[in-house]
């Protein structure tokens, strides 16, 4: 297969990638969901992450399949101590989270309001329990210290935002906030993507030349109480905490 033909082979499986998640979102959403919600089960909150999960896990093996993509996972067996812990990620692209929930099955997540107002996927974040980005804060703590309670791990991206290329990555602090009012520790997960592409300034359409490769690299546990032990108030804390997560993430993608 050429160059171009390749290249608008992708365009068209790309296209054809957003519409089939979009379509099943609304498909799940009037029919399995409901039926879930009505089924009986000790934690429908936990059977409806893990069938999230799965979902996930089939669309990438699609776009995988479809040649739109390509995705390799490093030190995967750190994934198997995720439970109870903050997973945080730099957000270099559109589909991290879909990547994310895809190699963890039980897991929540932290999502921005506007796609509570979605029809492809309101049902299903709210079936699966995500917490909503904007709620009060004491709500937010609250709604992710039952996940953590029930060994469910929690998904944040520190950044708030997808980065945009040739910016610096700017860490908010409501990581830090999560982890020290919930007494969590990090499970770091760093995402390449080579070449760029579906970053903040890029429509979907706006695919590179060659395939790009996601990678996933799974670090050690970060112990937050650790991090800002000499501080003596929580603001200092969560800002000790806060350039402890910058600093490494931009040591592992090499930045200046």
């Amino acid at each position: 297969m050429s160059k171009q033909v390749g290249y608008y082979w992708r365009l068209v499986m790309t296209a054809f990638s957003f519409f089939s998640f979009g379509a099943l979102g609304v498909l799940f959403s009037i029919t399995l969901f409901p039926l879930l919600y009505i089924l009986p089960s000790k934690d429908k909150t936990a059977r409806n992450q893990l069938v999230v999960h799965f979902i996930f896990k089939s669309f990438v093996k699609m776009m995988q399949f479809l040649g739109v993509l390509s995705v390799s996972v490093s030190n995967r067996e750190k994934l198997k101590h995720s439970a109870g812990k903050l997973v945080i990620a730099n957000h270099p692209s559109l589909i991290d989270v879909v990547l994310l929930i895809a190699h963890l099955p039980e897991t929540s997540c932290i999502v921005k309001q506007s796609l509570w107002r979605n029809p492809c996927m309101s049902m299903i974040i709210s079936a699966a329990g995500y917490i909503k980005n904007g709620a009060e804060p004491e709500l937010v703590l609250s709604a992710c210290q039952r996940s953590f309670a029930k060994g469910a791990s929690l998904i944040i991206f520190p950044e708030g935002t997808r980065t945009t290329p040739g910016e610096d990555l700017n860490m908010q602090r409501g990581a830090a906030n999560i982890a020290l009012r919930c007494a969590v520790d990090f499970l770091p997960v760093t995402i390449r993507v080579s070449p760029t592409t579906l970053t903040k300034s890029e429509p979907w359409y706006s695919i590179p030349a060659q395939k790009p490769h996601f990678s996933l690299d799974i670090g050690d546990t970060i112990f937050a109480q650790d991090v800002c032990e000499d501080e003596n108030s929580d603001s200092r804390k969560a800002r000790a905490l806060t350039r402890y997560l910058q600093q490494h993430f931009y040591k592992e993608l090499n930045c200046q």
